[in-house]
């Protein structure tokens, strides 16, 4: 590859300083469990959703070393987003440029979107078992990326850090508001309005208008995903399917995936839109709830629920939210924030089991003894003494009988769950 590209990556060797754009001064709440993992020989694997800020902390993880006086040129960074270029051709042309002896200089290599370079797995593997002073700290925007490859070649050998939109708590600190005020609702609940309707990408979070904030969803997260890392790793026939059904989700959250439905609705083989759904799960664009059954595996055969990532792509494609709607991006934002992967129906419903813990999302302005059924029903079959009920204002004990459930308002959550 030529010389002059890899130098451009790398400004920092000539400048001797990191540009301040690309290594943003906020750092997220997982920064620091990352940069601890910098002393261990294990590989670093961030993960995440396009637009996430994984590449930004790469940068200021890069911007540590230099302040640690790493000297510049041990320092390597590449992304495999826009070049189609071997792993090895970057680092043969880097120790090129920087008559670097792999067996003898401690060399930090940072590696982007490395899901789109070809073999990445077993070349990494390769450097990783011949020079142990090299540390690499790889990025990726598709979870089949990390499981598949990493188990059968890099076992053993990486370590993975998952990153999501930015949590409540996350945005709170961003826009300048400190820990010392969680406690206090008048200064919280305003904030809340927009991070449910808008989601958590950071780089939206100054948008004033509309459509500046969807033509940025549009265009960085859903088509560059959709029309370009899905097609290039899965070479599907029908891109425009795939944005069709993540509009379907995205504006139905929480929707059962009734394959034959939707088969017949789209007049598309079932098994397609299996796959399909699979395809924006692996992207990070949606999230799979199977039924619970406590020891047993009836989860996998009963239908799914199925919910956006973030908030933020139902905001795109919903025209109208009015307050029903509202409490679904609510009942979506609790549901993602746990990263909970089970609710409930036997009958009645409960949204989510998380450790086998009950938690129905309830974000109205009046809670009357109807909306218990569910908790009741569920705590009693599984034995369960307690419960809870996330809510928009209501925050008591409700007990039944010998068992309880804890009303908490989504605000007072959030902040204690993150």
């Amino acid at each position: 590859m030529e010389k002059s590209k890899l130098e451009e990556f790398n400004h920092w060797w000539i400048r001797r300083n990191i540009d301040p754009e690309l290594a943003l001064p906020f750092k997220r709440d997982i920064y620091q469990k990352i940069e601890n993992h910098l002393k261990q020989r294990l590989i670093i694997a961030l993960v995440g959703l396009r637009r996430v800020g994984k590449t930004t902390i790469i940068y200021q993880i890069i911007e540590k070393l230099i302040q640690d006086k790493i000297p510049y040129e041990n320092i390597l960074f590449f992304s495999f987003d826009e070049m189609s270029v071997k792993l090895s051709e970057v680092l043969e042309t880097y120790k090129e440029i920087q008559k670097k002896d792999f067996r003898e200089d401690k060399i930090y290599i940072f590696l982007d979107e490395i899901q789109k370079c070809n073999n990445w797995e077993n070349e990494l593997k390769k450097y990783y078992d011949l020079y142990p002073k090299l540390k690499f700290v790889i990025s990726g925007s598709e979870s089949l990326f990390i499981k598949k490859k990493t188990k059968e070649t890099l076992a053993g050998r990486i370590f993975e850090f998952s990153l999501s939109t930015f949590s409540f708590k996350e945005y709170l600190k961003f826009n300048k508001i400190h820990e010392n005020d969680f406690k206090y609702e008048s200064k919280i609940k305003p904030f809340l309005f927009k991070f449910i309707e808008r989601g958590g990408f950071p780089e939206t979070f100054s948008f004033e208008s509309d459509k500046d904030f969807k033509e940025y969803i549009r265009a960085l997260v859903v088509d560059k995903i959709v029309y370009k890392d899905i097609l290039k790793t899965f070479k599907i026939e029908d891109p425009e399917f795939l944005r069709v059904l993540l509009e379907l989700v995205a504006t139905n959250p929480g929707m059962y995936l009734d394959y034959q439905s939707l088969s017949e609705q789209f007049d598309k083989d079932r098994r397609v839109i299996k796959d399909y759904v699979f395809y924006l799960k692996e992207s990070f664009l949606v999230n799979l709830l199977g039924n619970y059954r406590k020891g047993s595996i009836t989860t996998l055969r009963k239908r799914k629920r199925i919910y956006p990532s973030d908030n933020a792509l139902s905001y795109l494609y919903k025209t109208n939210i009015d307050e029903s709607f509202f409490g679904k991006m609510a009942e979506t934002l609790a549901i993602n924030t746990l990263k909970a992967t089970s609710f409930w129906k036997n009958g009645h419903e409960v949204d989510i089991i998380y450790n086998d813990f009950p938690i129905e999302v309830k974000y109205q302005n009046q809670i009357n003894s109807e909306d218990f059924k569910a908790l009741k029903e569920f705590m009693r079959k599984f034995n369960k003494k307690q419960g809870m009920m996330i809510t928009k204002n209501d925050e008591r004990i409700v007990k039944f009988d010998d068992s309880m459930v804890k009303l908490i308002p989504l605000w007072k959550w959030l902040l204690n769950e993150n």
